[in-house]
């Protein structure tokens, strides 16, 4: 059986192909024959013509909608805001307790 291995002890594609030529195998990727990017100017305006076809795509909500829609938040946002208070103050009430048992 022959060892393919090259004398860094790797054993794959580019090492057998560098211990078939006699050449050390390039890491370096070839150059794909890619078209030239486009200029800065034609892909800022291709990309502002690109927001404002999708802005007219949107489905804005109505004013009655966006009002529903602050009530809840504002609603869900004072229940946090009791409920973290009193879990705040019964740790504060039992972190005192465990003080001043143990001083």
């Amino acid at each position: 059986m022959i060892d393919r291995r090259d004398p860094e002890g790797r054993n794959d594609d580019m090492a057998e192909k560098s211990l078939d030529t006699g050449k050390p195998a390039s890491k370096t990727p070839q150059k794909s024959s890619k078209p030239a990017k486009p200029s800065v100017a034609k892909r800022l305006g291709r990309y502002f013509n690109d927001v404002r076809a999708e802005m007219r795509r949107v489905v804005w909500p109505t004013r009655t909608e966006v009002i529903n829609s602050s009530w809840i938040v504002v609603i869900t946002l004072l229940i946090f805001v009791v409920l973290i208070f009193a879990f705040d103050e019964l740790s504060s009430v039992i972190i005192a307790f465990l003080a001043n048992i143990g001083g």
